[in-house]
């Protein structure tokens, strides 16, 4: 709780004056949110704890007697009693020099002078149409300009403004009398509002008027003080006083009237300890009332995105994923952005991993053995200047014994290739395929069906001018290897190429989906974040406005 107590037994002003500022910050969150009428309030405590203002509320049934009890009290008549009822709306006295104040609800202030105008003064206190309250000073009275007493309408009341005349002054008091007829202390309403008054930790005085009506006959006096006592015990109302009290036979042997006015006047001495604590209560009374504004103006927004919650979670079980909750949801929306990033990683991986293995299979193709170093030297031998077949040669012969040599390395280069490149480069595109879940038989029927063109002619061009050293024999072979692999990469890289983008078009419907149901998921998550945020303003508001309260005073 607010530490206040050290400060209420000093009595310290300075207490009281620092405690008005921590409530102008209070002023300021709740207007921010939108309570215009708290934060009216607030200002209200505000003002009363710069003036000082102690202020004693007198409230109970219109019949119990506030008016004549208040005009006894000070020794005026000053507000309108029996054959009037009562007063129909809040009534401030407080003393100083003579002045009258009516609020009106449309007129704006008017102004009186109480000793010449009383009576007239007395028809705006029973006017609860057009006045929302009236204020009167009052030389000669036990009440200072820094005292009031407060006459509120009987809170039984059928006119429902006569009751919230008498809720909206309450914050203002420092301390509350309750008075009640002789025959009605065991009405409902009589627990029920001092209940209230007292959860929200105000001073309350019950006084017990008219016990003139005892019989003693009927009930021992005793019998009944101890009964009325019990039932507010039942009600877990504790006052901080009872009296019992009639104007009507002052020498009554149990009129605690004089004891009464002596506590009254008791409680204005102690005026500052008083406002510290009062002060302190009546805010936190408002900051629960202000909750509860915020409860109702989120409300409606509340059950708008609670709907929507509702709604798509149905949603997403209707798609195969359980989600109770926000933790469960924030998992889904965890591996579904793994997933689609997987999806665009694969997209953008494919081709190269596709491309990098292809690579690795040519390089690692071996394609020139001992027997094709023999056939290519005996080739490049006929390619070297003044080559001869036979003693008696002729051109004719020269030319197929070249042609034989061609061929015969041209069929030793094939046989390599075909046992070791054109099978497992045909097996790793198909591989491909299976790989990715691309189901296109055109493309299967292309990689079978493809052969890479090698010719004799290709073979022969390959030879150098001045070729027929025994290091370019070398040379020779790895040409040869070094064509066929780039003839072979350039396919592969085609076959690549159409693989990737159906590939690219598969995956359009299934990021389409992955894709919606991210969106999906983030907007879900977005609710259970409102929801959230509406849920924690209550409990965020409470904290921060009772942490400006509990500064050190």
């Amino acid at each position: 709780m607010i530490g206040y107590t050290e400060d209420i037994k000093q009595g310290n002003k300075k207490a009281l004056q620092q405690r008005v500022e921590q409530l102008g910050h209070v002023a300021l969150l709740m207007r921010r949110n939108g309570d215009e009428a708290q934060a009216l309030k607030i200002e209200q405590l505000v003002a009363k704890g710069n003036a000082e203002e102690m202020s004693i509320a007198f409230c109970g049934h219109f019949s119990a007697g506030k008016s004549t009890m208040i005009n006894t009290i000070l020794g005026q008549e000053l507000l309108p009693s029996n054959p009037i009822p009562t007063s129909a709306n809040v009534v401030k006295i407080r003393g100083g020099q003579p002045a009258a104040n009516v609020y009106t609800r449309h007129s704006g202030i008017l102004h009186f002078d109480p000793q010449t105008n009383l009576e007239e003064l007395k028809k705006f206190a029973v006017d609860g149409d057009q006045v929302e309250w009236v204020e009167i000073c009052y030389p000669g009275l036990f009440l200072d300009e820094k005292s009031s007493l407060l006459d509120t309408p009987g809170i039984d009341s059928t006119d429902a403004a006569h009751k919230v005349a008498t809720e909206s002054a309450l914050h203002l008091a420092d301390a509350v009398i309750y008075m009640m007829d002789y025959n009605h202390v065991q009405a409902e309403e009589n627990f029920n509002f001092t209940k209230m008054l007292t959860d929200r930790n105000k001073p309350v005085y019950l006084v017990i008027n008219m016990i003139d009506k005892h019989v003693e006959f009927e009930l021992d006096f005793d019998d009944y003080k101890e009964s009325v006592e019990e039932a507010f015990a039942t009600w877990n109302i504790n006052p901080d006083g009872i009296f019992y009290t009639t104007l009507a036979e002052l020498d009554h042997p149990e009129n605690q009237y004089d004891e009464f006015r002596e506590k009254l006047i008791s409680l204005y001495h102690h005026r500052t300890e008083l406002l510290v604590d009062s002060i302190l209560h009546a805010s936190l009374a408002l900051i629960e009332e202000h909750i509860r504004f915020l409860r109702r103006a989120n409300q409606a927004q509340l059950e708008i995105v609670t709907e929507q919650i509702d709604k798509g979670l149905s949603a997403l079980e209707e798609k195969g994923f359980h989600v109770t909750d926000e933790e469960g949801l924030i998992q889904l929306l965890a591996s579904t952005e793994k997933e689609w990033t997987h999806l665009q990683q694969n997209k953008e991986q494919a081709y190269e991993e596709m491309e990098k293995e292809l690579s690795s299979l040519l390089q690692n193709a071996r394609l020139t053995y001992y027997s094709t170093n023999q056939a290519a030297e005996a080739y490049v031998e006929t390619r070297k200047p003044g080559f001869k077949i036979g003693l008696f040669f002729t051109a004719k012969k020269t030319e197929e014994e070249r042609q034989a040599r061609l061929q015969a390395l041209f069929n030793d280069v094939a046989e390599k290739v075909a046992g070791n490149l054109d099978f497992h480069y045909k097996q790793l595109l198909l591989a491909f395929a299976d790989r990715y879940n691309v189901r296109d038989e055109a493309y299967n029927r292309a990689v079978h069906a493809n052969q890479i063109e090698l010719t004799t002619d290709w073979l022969s061009s390959l030879v150098k001018e001045g070729a027929g050293t025994s290091e370019y024999v070398m040379n020779f072979c790895q040409d040869i290897s070094d064509s066929i692999k780039a003839k072979y990469r350039k396919q592969g890289l085609s076959f690549i190429d159409q693989l990737h983008s159906k590939l690219a078009e598969q995956m359009i419907a299934e990021e389409g989906k992955v894709k919606e149901r991210l969106d999906e998921l983030r907007i879900l998550q977005q609710a259970f974040k409102q929801q959230k945020s509406y849920l924690d303003q209550e409990t965020n508001t409470k904290q921060e406005l009772t942490s400006l309260l509990s500064g050190d005073i």
